[in-house]
């Protein structure tokens, strides 16, 4: 018995496609950990490109009052277009609530299948930038059930503000 194991050991018949089925194995391990990331970093540009409309949409809302207060505005003392920050928080969050609901209606040309549950977080509003904060979790193609990892949460941050064009054009004219 003794010398039949050690004649095994020697024995080369064989060890070229034992080679090739751990890199074989290998390369499935890297493709499937490499799809798991891109599937993590899409997810994330989703959520980012969703926070940012939303952002951009609360922050259209012009504050009337404030913004004719004052008739003359210094260019270097200017803090921005001011915004309506009620109405502002309105429309943001009704533009993520539009993207939340395609994403459940599984509509795939705005939302991805695996950005679930998104929420959002946390609205900032001081009278001249809307910052939104959302957080999702994302259901991913390959669960490693070594590490218990099916799911990741992510999260996104944005800010925006209104700001003046600074032309030369006060009467329609463009002055060069």
């Amino acid at each position: 018995m003794k010398y039949k194991f050690r004649n095994f050991l020697r024995d080369d018949q064989g060890s070229l496609s034992v080679l090739i089925l751990a890199f074989l194995l290998a390369s499935i391990l890297v493709l499937m950990a490499l799809t798991d990331i891109s599937s993590v970093y899409l997810a994330k540009r989703t959520l980012t490109q969703a926070t940012e409309a939303a952002t951009q949409r609360g922050v259209r809302n012009l504050n009337f009052e404030k913004y004719y207060e004052k008739q003359s505005i210094l260019l270097d003392s200017d803090p921005g277009i001011p915004i309506d920050c009620s109405r502002g928080r309105k429309d943001a969050l009704d533009a993520m609530d539009n993207w939340i609901g395609l994403s459940k209606n599984e509509v795939q040309s705005l939302g991805r299948a695996n950005l679930i549950d998104i929420e959002i977080s946390e609205f900032h509003c001081d009278g001249y930038e809307i910052s939104l904060s959302t957080l999702a979790r994302i259901k991913l193609p390959f669960a490693v059930p070594i590490f218990g990892i099916e799911e990741v949460q992510i999260r996104s941050q944005v800010s925006s503000i209104a700001e003046r064009k600074i032309t030369s054009n006060f009467y329609g004219i463009d002055i060069n």
